[in-house]
């Protein structure tokens, strides 16, 4: 499970000694300009992007979440803050397909070696209370409605336990973005009508995540507000 870690590629995972890290001497983003930013009403956005199992075609599996990250945006200074992010042992269907390691990148010996989804969420509030992160100050933020809608209320009503109250709200950028440009676009399109292309391997959690996160402060620097489109 463990990987070898670079300034630009930084992965907690959950059988490290510190499951989350501060990120203080990251400078602001680019030249904010104060003058067309606006008051957030959030202090913190965790950007959030699940990988899944899954078949090629296969309308009736049942997915599993395999990725758990988090990438925290500062509001005010669009400083990515914290991360975090964990693989996930899967229970109905324990042994990945060829397809699932193909598209996501993940390895059996890596989700064989993590920790259970209830577990992670133990971890996460951890990662949560030590950033002092909570629904009061925070709001996540997706690409889509299917991370939190689906894949974890699912992952939670499969495990037998209440959805965490922070997934209770959440921001959809994706409708978000439709509401600002009047247009539909995806993660990649988003990104290129910004002027910004994605960085890193798709359909992985935290490369996606991160990338979303650039969207988030790219919106913010524009003087948008991240909140819900509803």
């Amino acid at each position: 499970m463990s990987r070898s870690i670079s300034t630009s590629d930084l992965i907690f995972n959950s059988v490290a000694d510190d499951l989350f890290e501060s990120f203080p001497n990251e400078p602001h983003w680019e030249s904010i300009d104060e003058a067309k930013q606006v008051k957030q009403h959030f202090d913190y956005y965790c950007v959030f992007d699940v990988e899944a199992t899954c078949e090629r075609n296969d309308k009736n599996w049942i997915n599993e979440i395999i990725e758990f990250p988090v990438v925290v945006v500062c509001s005010r200074t669009l400083a990515t803050v914290a991360e975090f992010q964990t693989y996930v042992k899967p229970v109905l269907n324990p042994v990945l397909t060829d397809f699932c390691t193909e598209l996501t990148g993940i390895t059996q010996e890596q989700v064989d070696d993590a920790p259970t989804f209830k577990e992670v969420l133990q971890q996460f509030g951890t990662f949560l209370n030590t950033h002092s992160l909570s629904p009061q100050n925070m709001r996540f933020v997706t690409d889509g409605p299917w991370d939190i809608r689906n894949f974890v209320r699912n992952q939670c009503k499969l495990c037998k336990i209440p959805v965490p109250d922070y997934f209770k709200d959440y921001v959809d950028l994706r409708e978000l973005y439709r509401c600002i440009f009047k247009k539909k676009a995806n993660l990649q399109q988003m990104l290129s009508s910004l002027g910004m292309r994605f960085e890193g391997r798709e359909h992985s959690g935290i490369a996606d995540s991160r990338n979303i996160a650039r969207i988030v402060k790219a919106l913010i620097k524009e003087g948008w507000l991240i909140e819900n489109s509803g």
